[in-house]
């Protein structure tokens, strides 16, 4: 079986959101944007050990590197998504406040 890393890192966003589940409608975009700032790293490590150039060690290592790199941009992804809900729910209180200030105005 050929290496594709296109399918590879489909397979891999597959893999993050049976993880976040209800957290990945919101952080989808995020997760495959920072998978494709990964594919080159990815796809050198893997080329590397698919041609005995590194060994299943060396390749455990850069992985790990990789690792910590992706744990980095996923936990971006979290924050970014929070803040949207947090926006989300200020917005839609701000329209409350102002309907019932509306309300009292019309007493």
């Amino acid at each position: 079986m050929a290496f594709d890393i296109d399918q590879t890192l489909d397979d891999m966003a597959s893999a993050i959101a049976g993880v976040v589940a209800g957290e990945w409608p919101k952080i989808q975009t995020c997760v495959k944007n920072a998978l494709k700032e990964e594919k080159d790293a990815i796809e050198k490590i893997a080329e590397a050990r698919l041609a005995g150039e590194i060994d299943d060690e060396e390749m455990r290592s850069q992985l790990q590197d990789e690792k910590e790199a992706l744990k980095a941009a996923l936990l971006v992804c979290k924050v970014k998504a929070k803040v949207i809900v947090q926006k989300a729910a200020n917005a839609a209180i701000r329209v409350l406040t102002d309907a019932i200030k509306a309300a009292l105005k019309a007493l």
